[in-house]
């Protein structure tokens, strides 16, 4: 059993599709769908085992963590799978979230595992995944098989995670509202507590890619990178290979000035 989450705000074409796309290519009795609207105008009315509505919005970290909370309390539910509202599963695709929590269980030691998409960052983008995988595949210690490698961090338009690991860690750092960086700041609080992370390559999920946040994007990546720079320290996540471009190029630039 699976606790898929959708959050998000207004989009209802999108989360149509969405909620759509899960009922036709998953079989029933293997998830239950919660869906938290943020505030959107008029509200959320959609097929779904449980549905947390907000009058305002507060974000799509509070919203995350609004859907965590009803998750955690379905004990016969051992996976939470995040997913934004622009996303869709594939039409015929009916193992995907088989294969999706298959993957997940390849490692005990695997907290969160990232589909791969056409529309993200880093290892999650199909384009990168063949890059990503090679080299690893034939990793002796794991006798000869194609391993699946660890990775620094995931992007939570779609992860599955273990709702033991999330019981253990913790809800998303809300001080990164409306959005980005949340889910790569909960990559360090995972790999800190012990837990390993990993993307899904035989899982493949459509993404639209920035339908809440338009224009203010650019700004919300800049402002949160800062105080994810700010929350963990720059020595510490370049150990972690998660030190944002832009935070180096500043402290190169202060460095650089006081001499």
């Amino acid at each position: 059993m699976v606790s898929i989450i959708i959050r998000g705000k207004n989009g209802h074409y999108l989360t149509t599709q969405c909620v759509a796309s899960i009922m036709e290519n998953t079989e029933v009795g293997t998830y239950r769908l919660i869906i938290v609207d943020d505030g959107s105008d008029p509200a959320y009315d959609y097929p779904c085992d449980y549905a947390v509505r907000v009058p305002s919005c507060h974000g799509a970290v509070t919203a995350t963590n609004l859907g965590l909370g009803v998750a955690l309390q379905l004990k016969d539910a051992p996976y939470i799978l995040v997913l934004d509202n622009d996303t869709e599963i594939p039409s015929g695709d009916s193992s995907w979230l088989e294969r999706f929590v298959g993957e997940l269980e390849e490692d005990p030691k695997t907290a969160a595992i990232g589909a791969t998409t056409s529309f993200a960052k880093g290892a999650q983008h199909a384009l990168a995944c063949p890059e990503t995988y090679t080299a690893d595949w034939n990793d002796e210690s794991r006798g000869g098989t194609k391993a699946n490698p660890q990775v620094a961090e995931f992007v939570s338009f779609a992860v599955l995670m273990r709702r033991d690991a999330i019981a253990r860690t913790g809800f998303w750092d809300e001080q990164y509202n409306p959005g980005n960086y949340e889910d790569t700041d909960y990559a360090v609080q995972l790999r800190l507590a012990g837990w390993e992370i990993r993307v899904a390559r035989s899982v493949y999920i459509h993404h639209r890619g920035h339908s809440t946040f338009g224009d203010d994007i650019v700004n919300l990546l800049e402002s949160n990178g800062m105080k994810f720079v700010q929350k963990w320290g720059p020595g510490h996540l370049w150990d972690l290979g998660l030190l944002p471009t832009q935070a180096l190029v500043q402290a190169v630039k202060f460095r650089e000035g006081r001499q």
